[in-house]
């Protein structure tokens, strides 16, 4: 963290008419900064650094503003207990929700990107306050399995399903959707993700007394489970077959992105139990997966011609979980739907398609790319899913978020990347009406089995150009401090919601990281 050092450029703010669309309406700057321009205190003028100026700025500012949330190295998290990650500091303020808690799913995700971070440059300042970090959320997590709450004990393994803790680690006791079965999985991948990390940079702990301490608090074969991986590993083994709620909390059901995170979680904790000479959880760890991948067929309608979010759910089905459910369930290990994969790519275009005509903003005279033709993939705001309404703070309709913005740009940049790698394009009839958007140019050429060298090289190019337009949007919508709300407001544009939400910079930071790898 003292190697970036605070990285906050703040404008003297004038509208660059070029690139932002203000809608002739007032706003309250009280609640949201004048959207982002920039000036020199040298110059007289403003310039505009482009997009790749403003991604390395921000990158930056991301960073600084997802480490404020985190307990004990954040400003915004002094008062929660060590390891915590929370959700956003809004605790309710005017025009504001509380969100001043910590979720077992959200954190996850966040301490993944944690460990990224520190696997960059491990010996650097920023990593030493990383780790610090990162001992206490392994911590935390060990006292949040043993902490009763409405969905349970842990003598059963049942409280860790509970999705929502207290910032303290006190357990949430009020109404709530509960349980939630993707926290246990994403957990379990977030700390074997760290036990290999650290393993990698500290290798002579291993053999060592001290590391034998360290690693048997994470993973130890001991039945009843009590080290932290083995205890989710356990509870998402006999627990998968189960109905929970989805990730935005709405709806129970069996869910795609639970499920995802859950094979990962399973094939990897497989292999992992091996490791630690496990060998009767490994086998039944895999056998599970074994069965759980077998199921995850069912989650593609050929009727709608795209995956579902929700199995024998009233809605659509599109739905932003999609895209996170393939990037946070792919591993490395085999996944049935990687974000490359044919059907996740129609979904996403199916629910760009919805998101582009449904918010104002996106067709708004400012935004050059709904100009061309409404069949072809261009960047515009995306929001969780066709049926939201909820805005933030009530439920009078849904808006764009940036976390999903971002999720699209990385599911492309993920795409382009393992074109690159693969060095071929097969195009089938599931991946044709994506192909078809992203390539308007070269629809004569589009033919079913592997492309040809023109429109593989063209469908490389394409893809990471489009990625590049949705973090314009985002660009475009972030504040002159670079801060990033839960969401952006689908008429005016402005940020709303949940102020410097977590998992909006985590989204971010990974969809920079996709770039970063396309690029290299």
């Amino acid at each position: 963290m003292k190697s970036l050092g605070w990285f906050l450029f703040v404008a003297h703010l004038l509208p660059n008419v070029s690139s932002i669309f203000i809608p002739p309406i007032t706003y309250n700057p009280s609640t949201q900064k004048p959207l982002r321009t920039y000036t020199s205190k040298f110059t007289s003028y403003l310039s505009d650094p482009g997009l790749d100026g403003w991604l390395e700025r921000e990158e930056q500012i991301a960073v600084q503003r997802l480490i404020a949330n985190l307990a004990p190295i954040g400003r915004n998290a002094e008062d929660a207990a060590p390891g915590a990650v929370i959700a956003s500091p809004s605790r309710g303020q005017p025009g504001q929700p509380n969100y001043y808690y910590q979720w077992v799913r959200d954190g996850s995700i966040t301490a993944s990107t944690i460990v990224d971070l520190y696997r960059d440059d491990p010996s650097s300042d920023l990593s030493s306050d990383l780790v610090t970090f990162l001992d206490a959320f392994t911590t935390i997590s060990h006292r949040l399995q043993h902490t009763d709450n409405p969905s349970g004990s842990f003598d059963n393994l049942k409280g860790l399903g509970e999705p929502k803790f207290m910032a303290d680690g006190s357990p949430y006791t009020e109404s709530w959707g509960r349980p939630q079965r993707d926290g246990p999985a994403l957990r379990a991948i977030t700390l074997m993700q760290y036990l290999r990390a650290y393993n990698e940079t500290h290798p002579e702990v291993w053999s060592s007394m001290e590391g034998e301490d360290w690693f048997d608090r994470l993973y130890y074969p001991s039945m009843p489970a009590n080290s932290t991986i083995k205890a989710d590993l356990e509870y998402v083994s006999h627990s998968w077959r189960e109905s929970g709620f989805d990730l935005w909390e709405e709806v129970q059901g069996k869910h795609f992105f639970t499920a995802m995170v859950q094979l990962r979680a399973l094939q990897e904790g497989a292999e992992l139990a091996r490791l630690f000479g496990d060998k009767g959880a490994a086998k039944w760890y895999q056998k599970q997966a074994d069965k759980l991948k077998g199921f995850m067929h069912l989650f593609w309608d050929d009727t709608k011609g795209h995956l579902v979010e929700t199995l024998t759910s009233d809605r659509s089905g599109l739905d932003c979980g999609l895209l996170l459910g393939a990037i946070h369930g792919t591993g490395k290990h085999s996944s049935p739907y990687p974000p490359h994969s044919d059907e996740v790519l129609v979904s996403l275009l199916g629910l760009v398609n919805d998101q582009r005509d449904r918010f104002p903003i996106n067709s708004s005279p400012g935004n050059q790319r709904t100009k061309n033709a409404s069949e072809e993939l261009h960047g515009v705001g995306v929001g969780r899913y066709p049926e939201d309404v909820y805005d933030g703070i009530s439920t009078d309709g849904g808006n764009p978020w940036f976390l999903c913005t971002c999720t699209v740009a990385e599911t492309l940049y993920r795409t382009s990347s393992y074109l690159t790698s693969s060095a071929s394009l097969n195009i089938s009839n599931t991946s044709l009406p994506f192909y078809r958007a992203l390539l308007p140019r070269h629809r004569d050429d589009l033919q079913l089995g592997v492309a040809n060298e023109i429109v593989y090289n063209a469908a490389v190019k394409r893809l990471k150009e489009i990625g590049d337009e949705f973090l314009d949007v985002v660009k475009i919508h972030t504040d002159a401090e670079g801060a990033l709300s839960e969401q952006f407001d689908a008429v005016t544009g402005f940020e709303r919601g949940a102020r410097d939400l977590t998992w909006s910079y985590g989204a971010f930071l990974q969809a920079v990281r996709a770039r970063k790898r396309l690029l290299a």
